[in-house]
């Protein structure tokens, strides 16, 4: 009879989602796991943590700049996640590796990731657009809760509350918690609540982790009543990102996300992710279920 496994501890901060226990030369376990909504995980942290554990088995000089996943089951929050790297190549200047998570044996995550040895060549980035305040002008998701708490409906004060490891300040608050008129873009500063350590790993990690908050709900912008319905069902299906500069995970992150399409239950996110200096560091695409469940056959 299997040994039942312990649920591993809720983080109480970033620093701890994002480590990793080696089991074997490729092969790594989730140490603590995020409870989400439902008790699911978090897609952000599947993805902070496959790209450390890919990360371990490639060449110090080589650093991810890019990572392509998919998401095929919900995660569980209650046991650990196991994550399997494949060595798949390792040429003169680009290592591939594919990455498999797994709860009890069963694949809920798959991702190929591309790692580059530092080169100099051509340069050009896109800028911020229009002027956006700096984060300490603005609220952040605490203090709006409770200055709008009495017109959010209760599942978004809940969800909203449970943010305590990342902070994310809203550009435009309102608009962003009321949902009164659709919107073209979203925009908002976010970044690790703590320090995280200084090494380039953890805070690659760190990003790719916050690349995950609020994308989805990005194509709901464009929608604000269906925002406000509890029969809409969201889920990220594949998420795709490109590494561009060093990141700090904590300090503070500007996003920009637009959503160029919805339809067929299905949204896209593109989001640009810039530094406090309003530096390009990343570049982030995914696709998400956006299902009407009064919608459906009965």
């Amino acid at each position: 009879m299997a040994t039942p496994i312990s649920p591993p501890p809720a983080p109480k901060c970033l620093r701890e989602v994002l480590e990793l226990e080696q089991l074997d030369t490729n092969l790594f376990r989730s140490q603590v796991n995020q409870i989400n909504v439902n008790r699911t995980l978090f897609g952000g942290q599947i993805l902070g943590q496959g790209l450390k554990a890919a990360q371990h088995t490639v060449a110090a000089d080589r650093i991810c700049h890019s990572l392509h996943g998919y998401f095929l089951l919900a995660g569980a929050s209650d046991i650990p996640v196991i994550y399997d790297v494949e060595l798949t190549r390792d040429g003169g200047s680009f290592s591939t590796r594919r990455v498999v998570a797994r709860q009890r044996s069963r694949p809920i995550f798959h991702m190929e990731l591309s790692f580059h040895r530092q080169e100099e060549g051509l340069q050009h980035e896109v800028t911020v657009s229009g002027d956006v305040p700096d984060p300490e002008d603005l609220m952040d998701v605490q203090q709006l809760v409770e200055k709008f708490g009495d017109r959010l409906p209760q599942g978004a004060v809940a969800l909203l509350s449970q943010q305590r490891i990342i902070e994310l300040k809203p550009v435009n608050p309102e608009m962003f918690m009321l949902r009164k008129q659709s919107l073209q873009r979203a925009q908002y500063w976010i970044r690790s609540a703590s320090p995280l350590p200084q090494d380039p790993l953890t805070q690659l990690a760190g990003l790719a982790y916050l690349s995950d908050y609020f994308l989805v709900s990005t194509a709901l912008l464009k929608h604000p009543t269906a925002m406000q319905n509890k029969d809409v069902m969201m889920a990220s299906l594949d998420h795709a990102m490109w590494f561009h500069s060093p990141p700090r995970a904590d300090e503070w992150i500007l996003v920009e996300a637009v959503s160029p399409f919805a339809g067929g239950a299905r949204g896209l996110t593109r989001a640009e992710m810039f530094s406090r200096d309003r530096k390009l560091v990343a570049s982030v695409a995914q696709e998400g279920l956006i299902r009407l469940l009064d919608k459906q056959p009965r």
